[in-house]
């Protein structure tokens, strides 16, 4: 599959966060979105994932055939993490993946105990999300998004919050992502070195 962007601008009130920007994601690679804070980087992962519209130019996702998918169904084909997309604070761990299951954001074969050995944490099953460490919920967000069978997956400076054990665990994981399209927003070092191609925000201003 593809994300093909073509002439995406974007403005916000009367100024250009990105112009011009025209690319190709192809399915198996990984790309980082690079810059200082505050240029763009998430803007432009939002517009690509279609979380957000551009002011000028498309974003199409591709089937393998080069048909156009319907902006309807691409939901269906995106994983999304973020440090400032918030879980359902009001359910416990078991709640939000038994929702998540309902919703088919993870697989059904996702259990508890299976979810808790794939991001080595162990929460009180009684505990509220709401009372969890910001690190645990950050994790938490990235096993949801990597355990999604999803050929999309966006990364928004994906270790915000994550101590030096669960920064390695998460490397050690995107081992696992080769055969979707991985865009990651970032400008930490170690983050940008898990992807093939590096694109600077400040290229497209």
């Amino acid at each position: 599959m593809k994300i093909l962007a073509e002439h995406v601008e974007k403005k916000f009130r009367q100024e250009w966060v990105v112009r011009s920007f025209t690319y190709q994601f192809e399915s198996g690679k990984s790309y980082a979105l690079t810059g200082p804070n505050g240029s763009g980087k998430s803007t432009l992962l939002r517009i690509l994932a279609q979380y957000s519209l551009p002011t000028k130019g498309q974003v199409s996702f591709l089937q393998d055939n080069d048909s156009i998918v319907e902006s309807d169904q691409i939901h269906s084909l995106v994983s999304y993490a973020a440090p400032y997309v918030e879980l359902i604070e009001e359910f416990t761990l078991s709640e939000l993946l038994n929702f998540l299951i309902q919703l088919k954001a993870i697989p059904q074969h996702i259990t508890l105990t299976s979810f808790q050995e794939y991001i080595d944490l162990r929460p009180d099953e009684s505990k509220f999300i709401k009372n969890y460490s910001s690190g645990m919920r950050q994790k938490i967000k990235l096993g949801i998004s990597l355990l999604a069978e999803r050929p999309f997956l966006f990364l928004d400076e994906p270790t915000t919050n994550l101590d030096e054990k669960a920064k390695n665990w998460f490397y050690e994981k995107m081992k696992d992502q080769k055969n979707r399209i991985v865009i990651i927003a970032s400008n930490e070092v170690a983050e940008i070195a898990l992807c093939e191609q590096r694109i600077s925000i400040l290229d497209f201003k």
